[in-house]
């Protein structure tokens, strides 16, 4: 409350709102995030396509371009392009980018928008946090400490810096995953592909394409909200039965 107040009267009101809405998308985003399907494919029984188990590779031509396709033998099928395997959650997900203990969730085709605007509102609260805590500082400074509380000044400083160095440090990670994020959007490769160093072999899209690939293919105030783009339908794809 503390400081809420020391940013002057005029400024409570509304630095209380932006608060609440940043602290509510935060959560709703960290939910979607979490309990969003990220594009897990069903696992093939051992049983069934006994013909498709091997070779390892075989080659596909899609729109005109020999895809190599890889059998991944722990869900038994032929991984469809863009398609990779994740060791923690053990399914194939499709543009898997990376497995986020934060949410205990892959990160992948369906919820990729949702972590993307999780980690922008964290970023937000901590670059909030961080202004709000240099301004108690400064004042409390040009105060002399003399009206900082009930707290000793000792105290005050430490436990705002503390606030200020946990800021900093969750504003600096988030900031650096959304940035990084946006521009393995842009750069139409997904993390895991970045990792492998992976040539492209899928049809190249615009900047503008690939954001609306994973924002929703109308641009406006949508991308911000949470809502899942209409063209991502959140089912389950049967990959053993992959048509090319």
């Amino acid at each position: 409350r503390e400081l809420y107040m020391d940013m002057g009267p005029h400024k409570v009101l509304p630095l209380a709102i932006i608060s609440g809405i940043l602290f509510l998308f935060t959560v709703i985003y960290y939910l979607q995030t979490a309990f969003t399907d990220p594009g897990i494919l069903q696992q093939e029984s051992p049983e069934e396509d006994n013909d498709m188990r091997s070779p390892l590779f075989k080659y596909v031509v899609i729109k005109g371009s020999s895809i190599r396709l890889k059998y991944c033998e722990t869900c038994n099928f032929y991984r469809p392009p863009r398609t990779s395997h994740c060791s923690v959650c053990n399914r194939c997900v499709e543009n898997f980018d990376h497995h986020c203990p934060w949410v205990n969730n892959c990160v992948g085709q369906q919820n990729q928008k949702f972590f993307i605007l999780f980690t922008l509102y964290i970023f937000s609260i901590s670059s909030l946090a961080m202004y709000m805590s240099v301004n108690k500082i400064v004042h409390c400074s040009d105060a002399e400490w003399s009206s900082c509380g009930a707290l000793s000044p000792p105290i005050s400083l430490m436990l705002l810096t503390i606030l200020l160095f946990i800021s900093l440090l969750f504003g600096l990670f988030t900031g650096i995953m959304f940035g990084t994020q946006l521009y393995a959007i842009v750069d139409d490769q997904t993390g895991i592909e970045k990792l492998k160093n992976e040539a492209a072999t899928w049809e190249r899209l615009t900047w503008r394409q690939n954001m609306q690939e994973v924002f929703g293919r109308s641009m406006g105030c949508t991308w911000l909200l949470p809502i899942m783009p209409s063209h991502l339908a959140p089912t389950k794809m049967h990959s053993a039965k992959f048509q090319v």
